[in-house]
């Protein structure tokens, strides 16, 4: 396979560290290359067949779509329909040429591959009008369902409640030492204002079905809360430990402070770190809670059983049935894929795609007949609307029917 090819193919296998990814940007502005690319691209998706994709018009919006959308804006020009020629496509694309850009390039890549025909297709957020928009839609009554947003619900020490989706940004109450303060893109965060108080409050967010929230805790700890989820804190930290107590699901990047751990508490897990990178799914309608490291390492302990280490790339499982495993190659883009803006599948049964489906969309399942036994592998935006979002299923032969937000599956 020629050096180009073979660059391409690991990019789109998300196999390249972000050296190589650099320089498989810098090859892409060659228009050679990019027309190369093009070509590859074109390829795979002739391979689909479902309507659409095989005709060239369609192929070639969504190849200047995939490039508008890693580059992180709409390309001049692209309107629905809109096709021509290979040079026409490559001088209307602006790369990225910024690291910035890398890791959402990367992602997008990885997806694509998954359209090419590995595992569950993918169906991109695109214009309703012209050739892409020929697929039979999801039958919807009424309304279509929005994804979710930034919204959150801030339980004060004293019990009043903070709308965090309805305040104005700002300065929005003092609890304590800590100034709570509300910041532009769906974020909040304890500002200290003198020394930690003697009597100890606390605050708690939560998020509803359909909401998501990002909270700076007073230490400088960044948290990170999907939809359905809560975290209660302390407004300031003291003593020998930063305790919080969470539900749901949580990504943390804590704070180093070798003298004061940092430890959460999540259904019948507790994790204990000084300073890392990790996700906590702690839904009360899965099976089984996990916590999931990026960076560092974390002592877990759960029931009766003696603390586990767990390191980089790892993941702790605990379930009543089960005990506490070491899953030592854990797949940590799946775990966060949530906190990118995606929904991740690796080999996921329908139920458990649903149960997040429910939880970002506010759905209500149920399932009329019996529930397909298939397993899903893919990624999907979680920026789409319901009907959208349910067309990649469709597309596997997994049907539904929208009525309000309620969602039926069909066999």
């Amino acid at each position: 396979m020629p050096e180009f090819e073979t660059l391409v193919d690991k990019f789109l296998r998300d196999e390249l560290p972000p050296a190589g990814i650099e320089h498989f940007l810098r090859e892409l502005e060659d228009p050679v290359n990019l027309e190369q690319l093009r070509r590859i691209i074109t390829e795979k998706l002739q391979q689909k067949e479902y309507t659409g994709l095989s005709e060239k018009g369609s192929i070639d919006l969504m190849f200047r779509q995939m490039l508008a959308k890693a580059a992180g804006y709409e390309s001049p020009g692209l309107t629905p329909g809109s096709s021509g020629p290979a040079n026409e496509i490559s001088s209307s694309i602006r790369l990225p040429t910024k690291y910035v850009f890398v890791r959402r390039l990367a992602a997008i890549a990885a997806v694509l591959l998954l359209l090419a025909g590995i595992g569950l297709q993918i169906w991109f957020h695109r214009p309703r009008q012209g050739p892409l928009a020929a697929q039979k839609p999801v039958p919807v009554s009424g309304n279509d369902v929005e994804p979710g947003g930034n919204r959150a619900v801030l339980t004060l020490s004293d019990g009043s409640q903070i709308n965090l989706n309805g305040t104005d940004n700002g300065v929005l109450a003092q609890q304590g030492s800590s100034k709570v303060v509300k910041l532009a893109g769906g974020r909040l965060a304890y500002h200290m204002t003198g020394p930690a108080v003697k009597e100890i409050l606390y605050n708690t967010m939560s998020t509803p079905r359909g909401g998501q929230y990002q909270l700076t805790l007073p230490d400088g700890t960044r948290v990170w809360l999907n939809a359905s989820s809560s975290i209660t804190y302390p407004t300031a930290f003291s003593g020998r430990e930063r305790k919080v107590v969470m539900s749901g699901e949580a990504y943390f990047e804590v704070t180093t402070r070798p003298l004061m751990p940092f430890k959460v508490i999540a259904r019948d897990m507790e994790v204990n770190v000084v300073g890392t990178h990790f996700n906590v799914n702690a839904y009360a309608d899965e099976s089984s809670v996990s916590a999931t490291l990026l960076e560092g390492a974390v002592k877990v302990s759960a029931g009766d059983h003696l603390p586990m280490l767990i390191k980089s790339g790892q993941q702790a499982v605990y379930g009543a049935g089960s005990g506490l495993s070491l899953v030592e190659d854990a797949d940590t883009g799946e775990s966060i894929a949530w906190k990118e803006g995606l929904f991740s599948f690796n080999g996921s049964d329908l139920p458990s795609i649903m149960r997040q489906l429910a939880r970002w969309y506010d759905l209500d399942v149920r399932y009329e007949g019996p529930i397909s036994k298939r397993r899903f592998t893919g990624k999907v935006f979680r920026n789409l609307k319901l009907s959208e979002t349910l067309k990649v299923l469709e597309l596997n032969h997994i049907h539904f029917r929208i009525e309000g937000n309620r969602v039926m599956v069909m066999p």
